[in-house]
């Protein structure tokens, strides 16, 4: 049934009235229900009642008077409802009862007014004429409502529109994964008229999609985009439009509009195309990027007030006449964020784990922690700009791969099991039997040694024939050459691109294969990997070492591996962190930020999001400068390329025995976390050899000093208040000394989440018992906190207390456990006892003492 919203002054009651009259018809007919507020009973909030049947209504009547344009609250009413014409699709029908300047309202008299012409039912000689003619535009209107509200989808095309396509089976501990249970909105660029992107959140289509008309989305491949066309289908439908879903797998020949026509027919039941208010009707158009006549599908399309165009590259459409397109709003889709990325595998997790999370507050932050460090390692993010798009198919994929047990009698790891399956499931969606799988695995390891021997991330046309002939001169080729091409480039594993050079579609892919050869042909590439590690600061050597570890459990790259750590730093003992290696810093102990706890009532959900804001926005701007060449050698100082070869170094070792956790014999795991520790120990002892020197704090007094006296002469010719001379060195050595903090911090931190795992919490624990030094400690008690979710407060209680353990150390463990009391779910009674235990306060005792002074 319509629900029609009567919007009047009340100094209008009798022509109102009369119109009630005249709709009674269509009321007993059951076509509609009307609401004025005259149903508003006694006692019942006015307003709240009035604005909730206005967000309801189907229709709403606009009884327009001199009267209603001199009501504020008819105004309002009338704002509200051209609002929601303009966000959910409400028609709104002007009815004009008498004479006034109603066209003087530019959104009024854009829309269709009755009776017809807008003549006002007080100049009819006989109201009632004036009334049936309202009434014979009124009725149509209905109809139409009642039509599209009626209207049922195919029972095939509404499996499609809920079906997560191939990740539906995706997950063992359910039996179909449906799109509502793992879709997350992507944030979408928005291009203006000269081209220049702002972000924008697909989120906001909901409300907004009506705002844009026509619309081009562009995204690359498995970014989403056939995903987005079964959003975009629902919001319309929700909106009482008749969106038509349009794909085609033969290059869109033949008749736009018998397209449009016949795809209707498949998706909707009981009805004829011809029977539907053609301006409801809104094309959505898949793939069009294949689209041989594009012109010819704009052209025969324009018509339709609201249309979608999905596309893989919006400045790479084929289309003649550009003015054509000129009006349409243009979009591509954003690869995730963290933000994005931790709403996803949250969905992913309550699938399966409600019980467990019920059970322990504290287990989705360690599912999820655990979770989102194997995405972004197998995103490559920890490197920067990373190996494998940031899109949900692939993020749900490794999700997926990882609860797939891998055989036990392979050499390969779990996450590169995961890489491996997700190729594998390229090929098979492209009809590649099991049988077959090892043709094309071999074909593609060859031919990314060749490119890579070739010092090159491409083979141009001639080059790519030479290894033709090699590998069919070296290996049986039972399947046709053009049929292995056609399926490679099908599935956007490798294909010739527009310089026709040959190449790799994905780095991790390429990456993934190479890496394979090595492993396979470690005895006779030796020298290569010597040479891959001592040049590990670069990206692309990085990750092929951490995946020829993926695939093998060579002896020889984990020797050379801890080889060249050993050598980093070497003239350095490691930092022990104790009281008689800190004894100059603790001198300044009451220059450092203390740690303060959170408040009893603080929110860890919230606390979670500010990092993961920030953590999205450095991603991003990352992402941004991708065609940003990698930093030379040459343009860094010694000790900067050390730094970056050490760090690199340590991060490859700790994700060697991360996903080696259980086949590394147990004093090879030790041996390797230990050495990766103390490369960042040994950094720290060089460091402070730096800041020890009292002549390093002069000159960043110094320097601060200057800086500041600057500011003072420019404020003083500005007739600003100066600064306090008096306390601009207190100042200056305040940073100087919270700076050191933070870096100790920081590389303390680096080794935690470097070297830290699930599995190798009793590694950890080894070593720390074994070394029995602060830092050893440190980074033991911190892995246990992020990855156990373990805070054993006593034992830090009792070790912070020993006379070795440096008042800078015992800052560190403290803001340690800051750092988790913040990110955790924490009962009061908990951070009361870490209060009394650590002597330390929360953020509601400050401000309550703050307050009492």
């Amino acid at each position: 049934m319509i629900k029609i919203f009567i919007s009047y002054c009340h100094k209008d009651e009798t022509l109102i009235s009369k119109f009630l009259n005249h709709l009674s018809p269509l009321k007993n007919n059951g076509l509609i229900t009307e609401w004025i507020d005259r149903k508003i009973n006694t006692g019942e909030d006015f307003q709240e009642n009035i604005d909730n049947a206005l967000e309801n209504a189907d229709i709403i009547c606009l009884m327009i008077s001199d009267n209603f344009l001199a009501s504020n609250a008819c105004i309002k009413e009338k704002n509200d409802a051209l609002i929601l014409k303009n966000s959910k699709g409400i028609r709104v029908i002007p009815i004009i009862l008498s004479p006034c300047a109603w066209t003087e309202h530019l959104e009024l008299s854009e829309l269709l007014a009755t009776p017809t012409d807008g003549k006002p039912i007080t100049k009819f000689d006989d109201q009632n004429d004036g009334w049936l003619d309202v009434i014979k535009w009124v009725k149509p209107v209905c109809k139409s409502i009642n039509q599209i509200k009626q209207l049922k989808l195919n029972d095939s095309f509404n499996s499609f529109l809920n079906s997560a396509d191939i990740l539906s089976k995706s997950h063992h501990n359910k039996e179909t994964v449906e799109l509502k249970d793992i879709y997350v909105f992507p944030k979408l660029k928005k291009y203006d008229d000269v081209e220049i992107a702002q972000k924008y959140d697909s989120e906001n289509l909901i409300t907004e999609i009506l705002n844009f008309n026509k619309i081009i989305i562009a995204g690359e491949n498995q970014a989403g985009k056939t995903t987005i066309c079964k959003i975009i289908y629902k919001i319309y439908l929700n909106l009482n439009y008749i969106p038509v879903y349009v794909e085609d797998d033969n290059l869109f020949l033949g008749n736009p509009l018998a397209k449009l026509e016949k795809s209707f027919q498949e998706q909707y039941d009981n009805i004829s195309f011809n029977e539907i208010e053609q301006n409801r009707i809104i094309p959505i158009v898949d793939n069009f990027h294949f689209a041989k006549h594009q012109d010819k599908y704009i052209e025969s399309f324009r018509d339709f007030k609201y249309q979608v165009f999905i596309v893989d590259d919006i400045f790479g459409l084929n289309i003649k006449n550009q003015n054509l397109i000129k009006d349409y709003n243009k979009f591509k889709i954003r690869e995730f964020s963290p933000l994005e990325r931790d709403k996803l595998i949250r969905k992913w997790i309550q699938i399966k784990e409600n019980d467990l999370i019920e059970i322990n507050p504290n287990h989705l932050n360690q599912s999820l922690d655990e979770k989102t460090e194997m995405i972004e390692n197998s995103l490559g993010v920890i490197f920067g700009k990373g190996i494998m798009p940031s899109y949900p198919f692939f993020i749900l994929s490794l999700l997926a791969a990882q609860d797939i047990q891998k055989p036990l009698d392979q050499d390969i790891t779990s996450q590169g099991h995961c890489y491996q399956a997700l190729i594998y499931l390229y090929l098979r969606k492209e009809g590649v039997n099991n049988n077959q799988i090892d043709i094309y695995s071999n074909f593609l390891t060859e031919l990314a040694f060749y490119i890579y021997d070739n010092g090159s991330n491409s083979l141009p046309n001639d080059k790519f024939q030479i290894f033709i002939e090699r590998y069919k001169a070296n290996f049986n080729l039972p399947i046709p050459l053009n049929d292995i091409l056609k399926v490679l480039n099908n599935v956007n594993i490798c294909r010739f691109d527009s310089f026709n050079q040959f190449s790799f579609c994905y780095t991790y892919i390429y990456y993934f294969f190479i890496a394979k050869y090595i492993s396979e042909n470690i005895d006779k590439q030796k020298g290569l990997v010597t040479k891959i590690i001592s040049n590990i600061h670069k990206d692309e050597n990085a990750y092929i070492t951490i995946f020829i570890a993926h695939h093998s459990k060579s002896n020889y790259l984990l020797d050379e591996l801890l080889l060249s750590a050993e050598m980093l730093f070497e003239k350095y003992e490691p930092s022990t962190l104790e009281t008689d290696e800190l004894d100059f810093f603790d001198k300044h102990e009451d220059k450092i930020v203390k740690s303060i706890l959170p408040s009893y009532e603080h929110n860890p959900t919230e606390e979670r999001q500010k990092a993961l804001i920030t953590k999205s926005e450095i991603e991003e701007n990352e992402n941004d400068d991708k065609s940003k060449p990698e930093v030379n050698d040459e343009d860094l100082t010694d000790l900067v390329t050390n730094l970056r070869f050490s760090i690199k170094t340590v991060e490859v070792m700790g994700m060697i025995i991360k996903n080696r956790s259980g086949s590394l014999p147990l004093e090879r795991l030790e041996y390797i976390y230990e050495q990766g520790l103390k490369v960042h120990l040994r950094i720290l002892s060089s460091f402070f050899e730096i800041i020890k020197n009292e002549q390093t704090e002069i000159e960043f007094i110094d320097f601060v000093k200057d800086r500041i006296n600057q500011i003072n002469d420019e404020r003083k010719e500005n007739d600003e208040k100066e600064l306090n001379k008096a306390k601009v060195e207190q100042f200056a050595r305040e940073i100087f000394w919270n700076l050191n903090f933070g870096v100790i911090h920081g590389f303390i931190t680096k080794a935690i989440h470097s070297l830290g795992s699930n599995n190798l919490l009793q590694i950890a624990e080894n070593v720390s018992n074994r070394e029995k030094t602060p830092s050893t400690f440190i980074v033991n008690q911190g892995i246990n906190m992020w990855y156990a979710k373990s805070l054993r407060l006593d034992e830090i209680q009792k070790r912070i207390s020993e006379k070795s353990f440096s008042k800078t150390a015992e800052r560190l463990i403290k803001f340690k456990v800051v750092e988790h009391s913040r990110l955790h779910k924490m009962e009061f009674k908990k951070l009361k006892e870490i209060e009394e235990k650590l002597d330390m306060s929360t953020n509601k005792l400050l401000s309550d003492r703050a307050k009492n002074k």
